[in-house]
């Protein structure tokens, strides 16, 4: 497990912490504390106001790392909050024999407390905090669900025989104009995407443009009336179909495609943005830690789609931004407008629980 996911698990759960370090632990002084001998990983303090600080490590399986680890910890020794400070190295016990042998020897010969948690108990906690987290945010949502839909400029594809028919209503034959077949998957998954984004509504056995969809095409980029139908899928979003798709987006309508985004914005928050995969075939640990949070059991393949045609969707609405590494997995961010998005979505969800709770007692 990536370190900071597990680092997360812990400080979230702090009984199971308290009682990997055999300290009772009455609060977090704090994490991610910078000071002129390096970052300490976490402090906690227990109601005696004695304060332990942290080194955590996955698996110490290499020479490297256990002589980094050590030398982090001589340096914390020079750091100290209070009169009553110990310090301690925290760490998977899926390691080596004798490199645990290594690690208790430091310890003894340093005066460091040396401590143990098991991996694939903090892994299945993560998931069960994630679930219980995600349920305080508000409703428990759908889990996300893979369409491969690409972009949602594609929107363009389905959209545009309105304008070619001059009709409000259309029947799946016409909808399909720009599509091989109107029973293609293809011709399925643009139909999904128009309707989870409040384009179009299903009337009878026709499909009726609503006043959303009407905007959006209002705003079409110009190229749109003169490409070819190969182009439609290619042409950028203009800013006034940005805005009408945000205002759509955080509407409080929760259809599947904005499940996926919610549940992309949540999977930034939970790891950082630290990464996202570039390879179809990326680790297995990484596959484990993202079906524990969406709840589902998919191949890497699959949720490198789900995470990467999401990310699409994000990106075009300007909610992330991507750093690419070259290498196997990129780093991601929230922009401003993402972060006000991802809180608009806490709210949301919060108001809906908060109105399914409602009592009414006090009215009796």
């Amino acid at each position: 497990m990536n370190e900071s996911i597990v680092q997360w698990t812990l400080l979230n759960n702090t009984d199971f912490l308290g009682k990997c370090l055999g300290f009772r632990i009455s609060s977090k002084v704090g994490h991610e504390l910078s000071t002129n001998f390096g970052r300490i990983d976490f402090i906690v303090e227990d109601f005696g106001k004695n304060q332990l600080i942290v080194e955590l490590e996955t698996i110490l399986d290499t020479k490297t790392k256990l002589e980094y680890c050590f030398s982090q910890v001589k340096n914390y020794k020079n750091v100290r909050f209070s009169d009553r400070t110990q310090y301690c190295i925290l760490y998977a016990l899926e390691i080596p024999y004798s490199n645990r042998a290594e690690v208790q020897k430091f310890g003894a010969q340093n005066d460091v407390l040396t401590r143990t948690y098991a991996i694939d108990e903090v892994r299945e906690l993560y998931a069960k905090t994630v679930k219980k987290l995600s349920l305080s945010f508000g409703l428990a949502l759908p889990q996300p669900k893979n369409y491969t839909i690409c972009f949602l400029r594609w929107l363009n594809k389905i959209l545009k025989p309105f304008v070619d028919f001059h009709k409000n209503i259309l029947t799946r034959n016409d909808l399909a104009k720009y599509f091989a077949s109107p029973r293609s998957t293809n011709f399925c998954c643009y139909l999904r995407l128009a309707t989870d984004f409040e384009m179009v509504e299903f009337v009878g056995q026709s499909y009726r443009i609503t006043a959303t969809g009407t905007e959006y095409i209002a705003n079409f980029n110009p190229y749109v009336f003169g490409c070819s139908p190969a182009q439609l899928p290619t042409l950028d979003l203009t800013n006034e179909q940005k805005r009408l798709l945000l205002k759509v987006l955080t509407n409080g309508n929760w259809t599947v495609h904005k499940v996926n985004i919610y549940w992309f914005l949540r999977f930034l928050e939970i790891t950082g943005g630290e990464w996202i995969p570039n390879v179809k075939q990326f680790a297995q640990e990484k596959l484990d830690l993202l079906n524990g949070l969406f709840g589902v059991s998919y191949k890497q393949r699959t949720m490198f789609e789900l995470l990467n045609f999401t990310y699409n969707f994000c990106s075009e609405l300007e909610l992330v931004e991507r750093i690419k590494s070259g290498g196997k997995y990129d780093r991601l961010y929230l922009t401003p407008l993402g972060v006000e998005v991802n809180n608009i979505f806490s709210l949301d969800l919060q108001a809906k629980k908060s109105m399914l709770n409602l009592s009414f007692r006090y009215l009796e």
